[in-house]
């Protein structure tokens, strides 16, 4: 199943860097093949594989149970330096018409917020 997913502050080598490259070190700082970690998660042969090279995609829970199985944590972090997207409701979106849709900066009906404002 292949999924539209337009959010254009992140790219897919975002996560690769910021996700999976931490899981990778730690699966070696932890002497573990990536059969050793297929085998712990009870996932197909080469799936971790898969996951560190960015053919496929974990799951969100497969990403948690990842995680768990190296010794680690997934958890949320809030960004509140961040600013709010901007969404401009007038815009009807490809995949879905009954979706919001991000606006540019420049547009002077939207005024970026901050997320400690909005506390």
């Amino acid at each position: 199943m292949h999924m539209r997913f337009n959010y254009q502050e992140k790219v897919r080598t975002d996560f690769l860097a910021d996700v999976v490259k931490p899981m990778v070190k730690q699966r070696k700082e932890l002497g573990l093949s990536q059969e050793d970690v297929d085998a712990i998660l009870g996932v197909a042969d080469r799936l971790v594989s898969k996951w560190e090279c960015g053919v496929r995609t974990p799951t969100s829970f497969h990403l948690y149970c990842w995680a768990d199985a190296l010794e680690g944590q997934m958890v949320f972090l809030p960004n509140k330096e961040k600013p709010l997207p901007c969404i401009d409701h007038r815009i009807a979106n490809v995949a879905n018409d009954n979706a919001p849709t991000l606006c540019k900066a420049s547009n002077d009906n939207c005024a970026k917020v901050s997320r400690k404002e909005v506390v």
